[in-house]
């Protein structure tokens, strides 16, 4: 089952690797002020590089649970991370008292050393490449890869995922971490025919796919594993 949750979280989307940074102060949270942030969000920034997930930042590759504590101390905490059809699986939270900044890192091995997802869903205001996040429109999506794209039927446990961004400027392999992209019908989205539906491979441009109006509801940046290797490098 980890292998499952590991493999719907890796992704297709690829980054340009970036120096990495040191991360910003966050205000200690009490537990009444963490519910005042669920209820009440501040507008997000996505223009500020410091919410920018890169190949580097906010987890490198080489980082393990390890690192991340000595790195973000108490803003890191090792822990069960939910997953697909109800199951969970360890990994490190950071900024967890904090919605807006709330990460999960997720791990190929028990012992925490080897990197695979970088997850980021819910309320969280980090973005990614072309300035893209959580709530990004279809049609944004598909005008930042400049292609249309493929992606998983919706309403089962691994729907709605980014499965190949056709060779668009999404696509493009750099650093050697790739990004991708969840899609997800919202409450105030469109009519869900039957025919986007369930274990099936969807288009972009499709009609039905358009008009359910889906938005991006996880991003995610990872690394293939330690053993493996990419043919395609930077371009």
């Amino acid at each position: 089952m980890k292998s499952k949750i590991v493999a719907a979280s890796l992704v297709v989307i690829v980054l340009a690797g970036c120096s990495p940074r040191e991360p910003a102060e966050t205000p200690a949270s009490s537990e009444a002020a963490s519910e005042a942030a669920v209820s009440s969000l501040a507008p997000a920034d996505y223009t500020s590089l410091a919410n920018v997930m890169t190949c580097d930042w906010p987890v490198k590759k080489t980082d393990t649970a390890e690192s991340l504590l000595a790195t973000y101390k108490s803003y890191a905490q090792v822990t069960d991370i939910p997953g697909a059809e109800g199951i969970t699986q360890k990994g490190v939270v950071l900024y967890g008292n904090d919605p807006r900044r709330r990460v999960e890192v997720f791990f190929y091995d028990d012992a925490l050393t080897e990197a695979s997802t970088v997850l980021i869903r819910g309320d969280s205001q980090w973005s990614g490449p072309k300035g893209l996040h959580l709530d990004s429109s279809l049609a944004e999506v598909e005008a930042a890869n400049e292609k249309p794209f493929k992606l998983g039927g919706f309403d089962w446990d691994y729907g709605g995922y980014v499965s190949d961004f056709n060779r668009g400027k999404l696509a493009k392999i750099k650093g050697k971490c790739t990004f991708g992209a969840r899609f997800g019908i919202p409450e105030n989205g469109g009519p869900v025919a039957e025919s986007i539906e369930g274990e099936k491979t969807l288009v972009s441009t499709d009609p039905a796919v358009i008009a359910a109006k889906p938005i991006v509801q996880e991003l995610s940046v990872g690394w293939p594993k330690p053993e493996a290797s990419t043919e395609d490098d930077a371009d």
